[in-house]
């Protein structure tokens, strides 16, 4: 089960990778307030979801 922070974490990242069109993840940890392993599991879940290319 995916808590409120967690999908709010989710959400903020669809919103940067669609602002700037990158999905380069240091770009994105440099931006954002989040470790690599979350960004990771993020990044594959909205892979899976068809959200990301």
């Amino acid at each position: 089960m995916q808590n409120r922070i967690y999908e709010k974490k989710k959400q903020l990242i669809l919103r940067f990778i669609k602002k700037n069109g990158k999905v380069d993840h240091s770009y994105i940890l440099n931006e954002i307030n989040i470790d690599y392993d979350t960004l990771i599991k993020i990044l594959s879940e909205l892979r899976r979801e068809g959200q990301l290319s």
